[in-house]
Order: structure tokens, then sequence, then C-alpha cells
């Protein structure tokens, strides 16, 4: 603050903060970013705004805010629809160029809403809008709109701090929940007793805000569950609990088959064989190294459909880290080890049909494999007596 703007406030006058000082400490304020579409006479339009909030859950409204000299917001004024597109992590790009001038459309996929809108297709999310309420102020209109429809998709959102996009620094939410669900898969984490926050961040060294929302991620994979007070709980699995995901992953993996048998490369096959030799069991057997062997092959396996996201989906449904948590130690390495076997054998005959470009061959073995799973857990949960 300059030595006259002091003197200013020490003489009780009233100071107006300039554009440049308000823009230094707002700009601390990290926002998501978007993409505002509009279309009117058959012309679509469209920017890049950070000023998108929430504003009321009942109805559904946004609330957005454009310089009154955007085109768009001019269109949005006349129209009186619009859409807002949140942008992803990875989309620094288009939001960049919404925020220029030309064509802001060009090589953007593009699809049209149900008022007809356009929507950026690959967006985090896109709700469709109509204006109930303008008003101006300062240099802005301020859009007050209902929320008619919206859709959001998995990802991570494009973040804006201090003039410059970036992303949210979520990684130790990810270590978080990848310590808490091992912990709750190995039954270090009791089931069935209320746990707390504190004593779980504390435990896996995080903030408890980390705990919190691991513990929120392991309760939609039906892992913890919560108490009618509001605790979190690790549940007990149970043979349906191994079943559901396993029918679960069937589906990924025939899916996977569909999309991608015929279509490998040479240089993918050798790949793939790469894989299938890595599953094979030694002599000197080890659960855990089978187990890590095995995760690794099928998320490659996974993988050949080129989707990061129906990776992350596999990965969650650790049906072999399930089975082993209800049997561990108490079945012993007599009975996991035939089962490696029949596995790489069943990862052979994988390879084999994906040589002859063979999907019902394929297909076969998918379904035989997870069958041949099904039945191991059941037997042996009979053995160490059902749930844990």
């Amino acid at each position: 603050m300059s030595v006259d703007a002091m003197m200013t406030e020490a003489a009780g006058e009233r100071r107006l903060l300039d554009s440049e000082e308000f823009r230094d400490v707002i700009g601390r304020f990290a926002s998501g970013v978007t993409v505002i579409t509009a279309d009117h006479e058959g012309r679509r339009y469209g920017t890049t705004a950070s000023a998108v909030s929430s504003l009321s859950l009942e109805p559904a409204m946004l609330l957005v805010c454009l310089n009154r000299s955007s085109s768009t917001g001019q269109v949005i004024a006349a129209a009186r629809r619009f859409a807002v597109n949140i942008l992803a992590e990875g989309q620094a790009d288009a939001a960049m160029r919404f925020a220029g001038k030309g064509d802001k459309f060009a090589g953007q996929p593009v699809v049209r809403g149900i008022a007809g809108q356009p929507l950026l297709e690959d967006a985090l999310a896109n709700l469709e809008c109509r204006v109930v309420e303008e008003v101006t102020g300062g240099t802005h209109s301020v859009f007050l709109a209902d929320v008619e429809h919206a859709t959001g998709r998995q990802g991570t959102p494009l973040a804006y701090f201090r003039g410059q996009f970036g992303r949210l620094e979520l990684e130790q939410d990810d270590d978080a929940y990848r310590n808490i669900r091992a912990r709750v898969m190995s039954r270090e984490l009791p089931a069935g007793k209320p746990l707390s926050l504190d004593a779980v961040g504390e435990l896996v060294e995080v903030p408890r805000g980390s705990a919190y929302h691991a513990l929120t991620k392991l309760s939609v994979e039906g892992l913890v569950a919560r108490t009618v007070d509001g605790h979190f709980v690790v549940t007990p699995l149970i043979v349906a609990s191994v079943s559901e995901g396993l029918e679960a992953r069937r589906a990924i993996e025939l899916g996977v088959a569909a999309s991608t048998v015929g279509r490998l490369s040479q240089q993918q096959l050798e790949e793939f064989r790469a894989a299938v030799e890595g599953t094979a069991p030694q002599d000197d057997f080890d659960i855990d190294r089978h187990l890590e062997k095995y995760g690794r092959f099928h998320e490659y396996f996974v993988g050949l459909a080129g989707s990061a996201a129906l990776v992350d989906l596999h990965r969650r449904v650790n049906t072999a880290a399930m089975i082993m948590s209800i049997t561990g130690e108490r079945v012993g390495a007599d009975a996991y080890e035939p089962a490696a076997q029949s596995a790489y054998r069943h990862h052979l005959r994988l390879l084999e049909a994906y040589r002859a470009s063979d999907l019902p061959a394929a297909i076969a073995v998918i379904r035989h494999h997870i069958d041949g799973s099904l039945a191991f857990t059941r037997r042996h949960i009979e053995t160490v007596g059902g749930a844990v």
C-alpha cells in the first residue's frame, strides 16, 4: 500500500481498491475452469470463464458472470439459454482456445444438448441452463440460471490459480486411499468396529480429510459401510462380495476381449506373450509374489483397451486380494500353488486365442477362468468358516 493510501485511510477517508491490487489478491483464490457455450440463430459461441458458482440446490441453479463486452454473454442475454462445460485437467488447451479469438470450436468434439446448446463432448461435466434473471455488476453481466440437465464423468478438474492453469494436487488422497484399502483388505483394520478418522489418519500418516475421502471411496466399493450414527465400519467379506467382484471383472475382461481380439499388432502380441510368461509360477512358490504378478498381468490385459479409467475400475475390483483376505494363511500355499498353475494355463490359452484372432475362444477362456476363481472361493471359504 502506498504512503498516500495509508494517509488517506488514516484520515478516515474511504479508499477504493484499484483493479491491479484486487487482481493480485483475488488471484490467490483457486477455482475450476469452465467454457460457457451458447447457440443463437445457427451460430455457436463460447468463452472461457472461472466466475461460475453453484447458487441453489432446490431448485438447481448456477450463477455465471461474463464481461458485458463478451459476444457470448450478449448472445446468452438474447437467447436466454447456455451450457457450462467443466474442463478436465488435460484441457488447458481448450481453455486457452476459448479465451482467444477465431474459430474456437475447430477440432473440438461437440454434441448437442437437449435444448440444442453445444456441449464439449470431452469435458468433465456439462450443465444445460436457462436464464431466469440477469443483473449488472460493474463491468459484468451476472446470469442466474436454472440447471435443466447435467451429466458428469470420472476425472480430475482443471484448476486456475494465480493466472495459470494446472491440476489439483490429489496424490495425497490417492495414496491414502490405496494405503487404507490395503489395510482393509488385509484386515489390519478389523471388520465390524467403528473407525476413528483421527486414528486411521494417524495410522497411514495422512490428514483427517484424506482419511475421510479414502473411506468414502471404499464405501462406494462396499468394503466400508456407514452406520446410522455416521461412523465408518469395515464390512465383512463373504462369498457374495467376492462373487460380485468376480462378475464385475468378468464383464470388464469380456468387453476388452471383444474390442481387442484380432486388432493387436505383432509387437503387441509379443508384449502379450512376455506378460503371460511373467505369470509362470516359480519353483520357490510365494503367494504374495504370485498375487503381484497375477494382478500386473490382468491390469496389462485390461490396458489393451486403451482406457485408463477402465484399468482403474478393474484395479478397484481386487478380487484376488479379497479371496486372500478371507482365506489367508489358513489355507496355505498347498492350495494356492495349483490355482496359480491353473491361472498360468488360462493365460497361455488366452494368448493362443489372440494369436489366432479367435474371439469365441478368448471369451471361453475368460469365462472358465472366472468360474474357476468362484469355485476356489466357495470351496475355501467353507474350509475357513465363511465370512471374516
